[in-house]
């Protein structure tokens, strides 16, 4: 499967790589994400319209931007999900989390494809029904 965004639409957006593999892998990663939801949700992206394939596009780049490693975060651990550092005494700080660099679709990035949930539902907790009391 091609990702649906072109390093070069990439770059365009946010400025040049130094690792062009690194960002074709990343492009990839989030491609197969988007795909994996498209597919869990019945919608077909094989053959979109060019308005859908430019959708595909602008999500597939907003998420590569997310995990795409950058030489100012060279020196984040893998893992970390907060650091922060102090001049005066030398004082570091690590915060561990959610695996780092995973491609996540955001809920805007979900509603650009149609694909939000609105979360509303219903549930029966108690009431009658024709056998009488239901508890």
């Amino acid at each position: 499967m091609d990702a649906f965004c072109k390093p070069e639409e990439y770059m365009q957006r946010y400025g040049d790589v130094d690792n062009i593999d690194m960002l074709s892998e990343c492009l990839g990663d989030a491609s197969a994400v988007i795909a994996a939801e498209l597919d869990a949700r019945g919608i077909d992206y094989t053959e979109p319209s060019d308005e859908y394939a430019n959708r595909l596009m602008r999500v597939c780049r907003s998420m590569t931007n997310r995990i795409m490693p950058s030489a100012e975060s060279s020196w984040i651990p893998v893992g970390a999900s907060q650091v922060s550092q102090t001049a005066g005494s030398y004082n570091r700080q690590v915060t561990f989390g959610g695996v780092y660099g995973t491609p996540k679709l955001l809920d805007s990035e979900k509603r650009l494809l149609g694909i939000a949930s609105s979360g509303i539902g219903w549930a029966r907790l108690g009431g009658y029904d024709t056998e009488g009391p239901n508890v």
